[in-house]
């Protein structure tokens, strides 16, 4: 079968307070992860992302969003934008329990086909013909940019509970709590680092814990001693901590998940 894959990766996730792309998932940046699932089934991924995202190295092609205020309709047309196969099956990046066999069952049906699951439509675990691309355009010009409204004009197969395997694979995650579970849910003893040192100790390597993945404020729980508050401008004190490819300031709610590593100094220039 000659199919695409489609991953909207939008932009840095407010509710999250980070990127959903980057988070880890069973050793890889979570869009890796997708993107890996996808190439079992389909030929080609397209990963479409905002502007300011930046991204691990895919197998895939990576589109900018040109109008991501837009929603997700508008990535779902710069994804068929680009892609050869004649359909497509679209899916978000927070797709941690994605199955091949559950893309394979929605791409059989050769046509727009999308699952309902209590009473909503998945649309973002969905399968969109690229003969759709005018219909989305024309779609956003009018103000319409629901992707269910794509799929309608594409008279759709409806497909329930019964009909698709592996139905976890809708599962997706928009807040810290979320991610956290599902991360609990896949294993129990999930650990990140967590790196206590002294930033005026220089050439002092930092003391290195295992501690259990949970928010940025659980994880600094397990510090030998608490971290010193600096304080901002806007007269709060703030907690300044590193990890991966990102700068955290102030945000506890931040999660934190396997193998990352916190670094916290306990002062700062």
């Amino acid at each position: 079968m000659c199919a695409a894959g489609i991953v909207l990766c939008g932009g840095q996730s407010e509710r999250m307070g980070r990127a959903k792309a980057w988070l880890p998932w069973r050793g890889q940046p979570m869009v890796s992860h997708v993107v890996g699932v996808l190439l079992r089934v389909v030929d080609e991924v397209v990963v479409v992302a905002s502007e300011e995202l930046d991204l691990p190295p895919l197998e895939a092609r990576v589109v900018r969003d040109r109008e991501p205020a837009l929603g997700p309709l508008a990535g779902i047309r710069e994804g068929l934008a680009q892609i050869e196969a004649e359909l497509a099956y679209v899916t978000g990046t927070d797709a941690p329990f994605l199955t091949p066999a559950f893309v394979q069952a929605l791409l059989g049906h050769q046509g727009a086909a999308a699952p309902e699951l209590d009473g909503y439509v998945q649309t973002l675990a969905a399968v969109y013909p690229r003969a759709g691309l005018p219909r989305a355009e024309a779609l956003l010009e009018t103000g319409r940019m629901r992707p269910l409204h794509l799929l309608e004009a594409m008279d759709y197969r409806k497909l329930g509970a019964h009909e698709l395997p592996d139905l976890d694979s809708v599962r997706g995650f928009n807040t810290p709590a979320e991610y956290l579970r599902a991360v609990r849910e896949w294993d129990g003893d999930a650990t990140a680092t967590l790196a206590f040192r002294e930033s005026a100790s220089i050439g002092a390597g930092p003391r290195v814990l295992a501690v259990p993945v949970g928010t940025l404020t659980e994880v600094l729980a397990h510090a030998p001693r608490a971290p010193r508050l600096l304080p901002g401008e806007d007269g709060a004190e703030y907690v300044l901590a590193s990890f991966g490819r990102r700068r955290v300031v102030r945000d506890g709610a931040i999660p934190i998940g396997p193998g990352e590593q916190v670094i916290v100094p306990d002062a700062f220039p």
